[in-house]
């Protein structure tokens, strides 16, 4: 599973390809079917550095 959410962009640096940052608006089971929204930020998107 490793190279699947680890790369290298184009200078070489290691990118890692997963992570999950989200807001919860309500509590409750997720089931499957149920709708999900994403709301990208706006651009320029910035790299984040691994905490």
């Amino acid at each position: 599973m490793g190279s699947a959410v680890l790369g290298h962009d184009d200078t070489g640096r290691l990118v890692r390809k997963a992570g999950v940052m989200g807001v919860v608006l309500a509590s409750g089971d997720v089931k499957p079917g149920d709708a999900i929204g994403v709301v990208l930020p706006p651009e320029p998107w910035a790299r984040l550095e691994r905490a």
